[in-house]
C-alpha cells in the first residue's frame, strides 16, 4: 500500500505538473504527502560567481521567493484536496538530502533531467540508485495521469527488476492493462520466473499478460521505448541497473538511455 509520498519541488517549470501529480495519487490512495525543496549548499552557492547558468539558478534573493511560493502553492493543494501533508525545505546537495527523507517514504517522485534549464537535481540517478526506495520519475514535457492507462514492465528476473515490479504494485493494480515483458531472450529459467510473475499478479488482482519481443533497435532501450510507443503505455517499470557518481561507477546502459529519452513516467527500484 501507498501510505506516504515524498516529491520533490524545485525551480523548474515543470514542478507544478510533478507537484500535481503527486497530488492527485497521494488523493487515490489516501496518502500522506511530503514536499521536499532543496536549497543549495553555501559551497555550490560561492562557485555561482564563476558560472552564469548557476548564477541565475541559484539566485540567492529570487530562490528565497521561490520556496515561498512553491511552499504557499503546495499547501494551497493540500488544503483543497482535504490531504495531510508536510513542507520541508532543506539545505544541502540535492540527491543525498532526498534520499535521505526517501527513507520513511513508499513512494518517491523525482524529474527527469531537463538538458534546457539547469537544476539542483541534476543528476536523477543519484537518488533511485541509493534511497533504497521505489522512485517514480517524471519527464520533463508533458502532463500525465496518475492511473487508467496501459502498464509496461520490463522483466528480466533481477533483483532490481524485482524490487521494481513490487514497488509498483499499488500502480498496477490501477492501470487498465499491464504487460510483462522480455526481450530477445528464450532462457527457459527466465521464461518460467516470468510466467510464475504472472500467477503471482493475478492474486493481486492483477491480469497481466506476458510477452517476448525481440531487440528491434541497436539497444535494449530502443526495443523498450518502442514498445512503449506500440501500447501507448503511461508508465514504465524497470529495475535500475548501474551506480552513483558517488561510487565513482558509470550508469548502465539501458538506465541511462532511458533516463534521456524517456516520454512516460518510469518507476525504478535498485
Amino acid at each position: 500500500m501507498i501510505k506516504s509520498v515524498l516529491v520533490h519541488i524545485d525551480t523548474l517549470p515543470t514542478s507544478s505538473a510533478r507537484l500535481a501529480f503527486a497530488v492527485e495519487l497521494s488523493r487515490h490512495f489516501d496518502a500522506a504527502l511530503t514536499g521536499i525543496f532543496v536549497l543549495p549548499s553555501r559551497e555550490l552557492l560561492e562557485l555561482t560567481a564563476s558560472n552564469a547558468a548557476l548564477a541565475v539558478a541559484y539566485d540567492s534573493v529570487g530562490l528565497e521567493r521561490e520556496v515561498a511560493e512553491r511552499e504557499s502553492e503546495f499547501r494551497e493543494f493540500l488544503r483543497d484536496r482535504h490531504l495531510d501533508g508536510e513542507w520541508r525545505a532543506v539545505r544541502g546537495s540535492a540527491a543525498p538530502c532526498i534520499t535521505r527523507h526517501a527513507r520513511a517514504a513508499d513512494l518517491v517522485i523525482i524529474g527527469q533531467r531537463d538538458p534546457n534549464h539547469p537544476a539542483i537535481l541534476d543528476a536523477p540517478e543519484d537518488v533511485f540508485l541509493a534511497c533504497g526506495r521505489p522512485v517514480l520519475v517524471l519527464p520533463y514535457t508533458g502532463r500525465f495521469g496518475h492511473s487508467g492507462g496501459a502498464a509496461l514492465v520490463a522483466w528480466n528476473g533481477s533483483r532490481e527488476a524485482t524490487l521494481a515490479l513490487h514497488g509498483a504494485l499499488p500502480l498496477l493494480e490501477a492501470a487498465r492493462s499491464v504487460t510483462v515483458m522480455t526481450i530477445g531472450t528464450r532462457d527457459r529459467p527466465q521464461a518460467e520466473t516470468r510466467d510464475a510473475l504472472i500467477v503471482h499478479l493475478a492474486r493481486h488482482g492483477i491480469d497481466a499478460r506476458a510477452e517476448r519481443i525481440s531487440q528491434s533497435g541497436p539497444t535494449a532501450a530502443d526495443a523498450t521505448l518502442a514498445h512503449i510507443a506500440l501500447l501507448r503505455a503511461s508508465l514504465l517499470v524497470i529495475g535500475a541497473y548501474g551506480h552513483s557518481r558517488f561510487r565513482e561507477t558509470i550508469l548502465g546502459g539501458m538506465t541511462r538511455d532511458l533516463l534521456r529519452r524517456m516520454t512516460t513516467p518510469v518507476l525504478m527500484a535498485h
